[in-house]
């Protein structure tokens, strides 16, 4: 998983990078046995409990971010929930926007969808590469 803060070494811009293409490409090399699959979703619940970052002793924001949604992403759930599930860490986070870089283009009904769960607003780009621009 990739995810960094954009901008400068003397400005951090607060944006938080994450390559979601990076994600499925790493996920579909795995194959999953059972207790693997109830193991992503008990973790999954667990996270949704949790208040505070498991990991704050990360050096950047985005480590911080990649470390916890490591442990709630899975290949098992659809692109949507995924997601839901990155924009609502970031938001736990405090971080001040995040840009999603996608394989392909999401559709309207699946962006409405997110914007329902997530209540931020989203810009969707599509240029070289896809890229779900968030903003809290």
């Amino acid at each position: 998983m990739t995810g960094y803060v954009g901008g400068t070494e003397s400005h951090l811009s607060g944006v938080i990078n994450f390559d979601y293409t990076h994600f499925l490409c790493e996920s579909s090399r795995e194959s999953w046995t059972f207790s693997q699959a109830l193991m992503v979703q008990v973790s999954r619940w667990r996270r949704r409990g949790a208040i505070e970052p498991e990991n704050t002793n990360c050096a950047f924001p985005s480590e911080a971010f990649a470390s916890a949604v490591s442990h709630s992403l899975s290949s098992l759930y659809s692109d949507v929930s995924n997601l839901i599930t990155l924009i609502e860490e970031a938001k736990k986070q405090h971080i001040e926007a995040l840009n999603i870089m996608l394989p392909y283009a999401l559709d309207e009904s699946e962006l409405d969808k997110i914007r329902r769960k997530t209540h931020v607003q989203i810009t969707q780009l599509e240029e070289e590469r896809d890229v779900l621009q968030v903003q809290f």
